[in-house]
């Protein structure tokens, strides 16, 4: 018999957008299960910190979130799921809030940003993202491959840039300050507007990798005060 057409490859847009969906319907469930008893007491508490915890909230962001949810309980009564839903929701976007201020390149030239985060967050990724969406205002952008232990993370970098024409700053071994202060010297030469930093991937538990963004930091300072 006839061979059944393969199914098309979904672009990464398709897919990003697809698991994003499965992500968003697996919290909501979640959300909506413990909501549904309607009233805010000790085990809905419980249960919505292990939610948020487990969803990489952060213990901060989950304390100010349920400390608001009570206080809100307290005031407003909230004794219907969707009460309950608004409350959070309120309380999440007095968190957001601040964060929606626009980020102002045209302070400095060049304009450092300096991309830090665990292993696998998508730090690599965002810098490219982050070039494109510069390179649409009509900005000129340089990478600095920072990530010194990851060699992949810095050919991926290189690829990137030699693709949508982007000069990248690398070396094959020192250390992540070495590199992003050739990047900013480099900057600083060519009158780049703004230079996307890559740094290796560490958890707030690795002191010593927190010390060398520590040492990036002021390397930075120092070379573009």
């Amino acid at each position: 018999g006839d061979n059944p057409a393969p199914e098309k490859a979904l672009s990464w847009r398709e897919r990003l957008k697809a698991g994003l969906a499965r992500t968003r319907a697996s919290f909501g469930g979640k959300l909506k299960t413990i909501f549904s008893r309607g009233k805010v007491d000790d085990e809905l508490l419980e249960d919505l910190e292990t939610l948020l915890l487990t969803s990489d909230v952060g213990i901060e962001a989950t304390d100010y979130l349920l400390q608001e949810l009570k206080s809100s309980a307290k005031r407003n009564r909230l004794e219907t799921p969707e009460a309950i839903q608004q409350a959070l929701s309120d309380a999440l976007y007095t968190l957001l809030q601040p964060l929606e201020e626009p980020l102002n390149v045209e302070t400095h030239r060049p304009f450092i940003i300096m991309i830090a985060g665990i292993n696998g967050a998508g730090k690599t990724t965002s810098i490219g993202k982050l070039a494109k969406y510069f390179q649409a205002q009509g900005k000129s952008v340089l990478l600095a491959a920072g990530d010194t232990f990851r060699a992949a993370a810095r050919e991926q970098l290189q690829i990137w840039g030699a693709r949508n024409g982007v000069t990248v700053i690398a070396q094959e071994s020192g250390d992540a300050a070495a590199v992003i202060f050739d990047a900013i010297a480099a900057a600083k030469a060519r009158g780049i507007d703004i230079v996307l930093a890559d740094t290796a991937g560490r958890l707030p538990t690795q002191l010593h990798l927190m010390e060398e963004i520590a040492k990036v930091r002021r390397v930075i300072q120092k070379a573009d005060p």
